[in-house]
């Protein structure tokens, strides 16, 4: 993840445009699951990217950010979250007369958790002794992806009703359902903001 930042800062030197952006959202449990009476928790992202190109009509960037995901239970007596880091390598949107649709895809590495099953703690920091390369690598990684449908307001400005899901690399369960993982997401509001980038 550090080598990947770290060509992502050298290539904001060559790049022409940038933006920020935040979004606000509701994020919940989106699958099957045992928990008593899941709800949603306040989830947000705040992002930095590269490569835009607000007139362009089909057009690719690159973010890197970071965010918060979950879900609560319990009528929202206690809440379950996770905050990541992560790059978003493929960002493509199409916009046609100032209405723009986004897909994107990426994946992030766990910085801090809350309340995350105790079993799930420890194969997240742990492992097993038996894991391959792959496994240990994903074990505290999150995967990702969503949607987006926006206005553009003018070429600095966008507000977008977003749709983002997270799920963790590794057992949400723990061993005794491994093959099952935390899928949560929802809903939300994303403002944009394209900054005229000048190379350094």
């Amino acid at each position: 993840m550090r080598r990947i930042l770290v060509l992502i800062l050298f290539a904001c030197c060559f790049c022409r445009a940038a933006f920020v952006n935040i979004d606000l959202k509701d994020s919940r449990l989106q699958m099957d699951n045992v928990v008593y009476k899941p709800g949603g928790i306040f989830g947000f992202a705040l992002e930095f990217g590269v490569f835009n190109e607000p007139k362009n009509r089909v057009d690719y960037s690159l973010a890197v950010g970071f965010g918060r995901f979950g879900y609560s239970h319990s009528d929202g007596d206690k809440s379950v979250s996770a905050m990541d880091i992560y790059i978003k390598p493929l960002v493509w949107s199409i916009t046609v007369k100032d209405v723009l649709f986004e897909m994107n895809v990426g994946m992030g590495y766990i910085l801090s958790t809350k309340n995350f099953n105790p079993e799930l703690e420890d194969v997240m920091e742990n492992g097993f002794e038996n894991w391959n390369w792959f496994d240990r690598a994903r074990r505290k990684m999150s995967f990702r992806y969503g949607y987006r449908l926006g206005y553009r307001i003018n070429d600095q400005l966008q507000v977008s009703l977003v749709a983002n899901y997270q799920t963790l690399g590794c057992a949400w369960y723990g061993s005794s359902m491994s093959n099952r993982s935390m899928l949560t997401g929802g809903w939300g509001l994303n403002f944009q903001w394209n900054i005229p980038w000048i190379p350094f």
